[in-house]
This record gives C-alpha cells, structure tokens and sequence, in this order.
C-alpha cells in the first residue's frame, strides 16, 4: 500500500514595504482603528515626518528679514549727507559811501555798511552735527570787505539751527583806486559775493561719525540808492 503523502501548503508570500512607500488608506469613516490594523496586519508603522524642513523655512525667513532690515538701517540710517547752509534774508544796515578826486584827479571811492544776515543750518542726518567755529565773508572780486566768525555748536539730527552773523563792510586802499569798483559805485550798483564755512563731525552711532564740510556761496548785488540787496542767488 501505497504510504499517503503528506504535502504541506506554501504560506502565502509576505509582502514588505519600504518605509518611503505609501500604502492604502483604509475606507472613508474606519476612524484611527483601521490604521491601527493595517499597520499590525503588514507589520508596518509608518515613520512621522521630521519637522527640519520647517525649522530650515522659518529660519531662512528669518536671516532674509534680519538683512533686509540691516540693508534699510544702512541705506537710510547709516547714509550721511553734508548739512546744508541756506541765507535766509540779509539786511543792510549804515550804508554810507563816497566818490573824490585826489590831487592827480583820480577818483577814489570809499564805503563803508553793516550786513546782517541770517542763516539756517540744516542737518537732515540721524545723527546730531557738531561743528567747530567757522567763519562767514563778503568779497568784491578778489579783496575781502569783511568777515565775522560764526560760533561753533551742534545740530540735533533731523534739526535746524538759526546764524545771525554781522559784517562790517569796508573798502581799502586797493578798491579805492580800483576802475571796476568806482564805476560800480558810481552806477549805484555794487556786485558782491558772499561766503560761509562750517566743519564738523557728524555722528550717527557711537562707532559711525564722519567729517562733514557745509558751504554756502552767494552772489548779490548792493543798491546803493534803495539801500538793500538785490539780485541774490545762491548754491
């Protein structure tokens, strides 16, 4: 007799995913125990995602935010401009002038008056401009008339500050001789130019300051018969 074979059935093959594979969501309303079983029946537990892609977004927002704002605070904070003078008005004051002959017939002319002039200081930086004594002068061509010297002091940033300067206008012996300035006197029109310097320093933060330079340069003419400056412009 024939002895009975005994055959054993082969299980069925296993299926193992990798852990980068999605597998199939169980239907809609199993609720969290489905999940469960899926993953016990294929020996699977899904892996949770990392949150470094998040921390990598927030922080590479973050750096992009801190250098837009260094990039504002430097263009506009740390950009220093040179403080401004600007003639606000000019008064003319004790005008008193002459025209002779000497005893060769030349003419020689003389004179003598008072500017008063007001000028505006303007510091349009953040930080404050501290300027050292300066000097402000009137000139007919090449000869000096007069000159005063202005007070050092400071402008707060974003301020303005308000010269009153006096200049004592007198010719010399050079001018009383001079062709040009006795036909300007005679025509009662005498052209002249004006200038003003102030140096400082200008200091936005403790470790920023810079040495700044202000000009003012005008031209000008004086009226004798009206008494009073016409014609001014100035850079």
């Amino acid at each position: 007799m024939a002895e009975d074979s005994h055959v054993l059935p082969l299980a069925p093959p296993q299926t193992y995913r990798r852990s980068d594979e999605e597998w199939a969501a169980p239907p809609p309303g199993a609720g969290r125990t489905s999940w469960k079983k899926i993953a016990r029946d294929n020996h699977f537990y899904p892996i949770k995602h990392s949150k470094s892609s998040k921390c990598f977004v927030y922080s590479f927002t973050l750096l992009v935010s801190i250098s837009l704002c260094c990039l504002i605070f430097a263009l506009i904070v740390l950009r220093i401009g040179y403080p401004k003078l600007k003639l606000e008005s000019i008064q003319v004051k004790d005008l008193s002038y002459s025209v002779a002959n000497d005893d060769h017939n030349n003419s020689r002319v003389s004179l003598n008056v008072t500017v008063v002039a007001d000028i505006k200081l303007s510091n349009d930086n953040f930080g404050r401009f501290k300027f050292q004594n300066g000097s402000t002068s009137v000139v007919y061509g090449n000869t000096t008339l007069g000159m005063t010297d202005i007070e050092g002091g400071i402008v707060r940033g974003r301020k303005a500050k308000k010269i009153s300067v006096v200049v004592q206008l007198e010719s010399n012996d050079d001018l009383a001789q001079n062709v040009n300035f006795s036909s300007d006197v005679g025509s009662n029109l005498v052209k002249l130019n004006g200038y003003a310097q102030l140096r400082g320093q200008v200091k936005v933060v403790k470790f920023v300051t810079k040495h700044k330079t202000s000009f003012m340069n005008c031209s000008m003419s004086l009226n004798l018969t009206s008494q009073a400056i016409q014609d001014l412009r100035c850079l």
